[in-house]
């Protein structure tokens, strides 16, 4: 597996395992301003970075979901229909994306690791799922893509756990 690098020393250091997650993603300057963004990630183990991971992810769906919520409240009359259940449509996946994401944190605080690499899938399939209910480019095309690169951070963070 490509994550094999990472496991190589089990001297590394904490700033070296965040930068070598970060390698390993699909955007590294994303995942670099993500992850240090955190004042723990200097200095964070897997475990550590496995709680910056998924609360970034967590507080990034949550705050979508809050704007689509706001969104189509303040929707006037006249608006076109497709963008208004393209909107509800994603008002489902993001809910589904913070339920997969509180699984994980509750997973993180009792020391479960096993199936958080399926729940970082699930989340990213519920952004592209909420982009794909639009035709073409929508509204919220860059919330959606900062959830995808925000659960491919969660998806290599979890691979730094091993399962029997």
């Amino acid at each position: 597996m490509f994550l094999s690098g990472i496991y190589a020393n089990s001297d590394v250091n904490s700033t070296q395992l965040a930068t070598q997650v970060c390698k390993n993603t699909t955007n590294f300057s994303f995942c670099q301003a993500s992850v240090y963004s955190d004042p723990r990630a200097p200095v964070a183990d897997r475990y550590v970075l496995s709680y910056i991971a998924f609360g970034l992810a967590y507080k990034n769906a949550t705050n979508t979901s809050d704007y689509i919520d706001f969104t189509l409240k303040s929707i006037k009359e006249g608006a076109k229909p497709e963008i208004i259940e393209a909107l509800q449509k994603c008002q489902g996946d993001y809910k589904e994306a913070i339920r997969a994401l509180s699984e994980a944190l509750n997973n993180l605080d009792s020391e479960t690791f096993y199936g958080l690499d399926k729940l970082s899938l699930d989340v990213e399939n519920s952004a592209r799922s909420c982009e794909a209910g639009f035709q073409g480019h929508s509204p919220i095309s860059e919330k959606n893509q900062n959830l995808i690169n925000l659960s491919n951070i969660c998806y290599v963070v979890s691979k730094l756990f091993t399962y029997s």
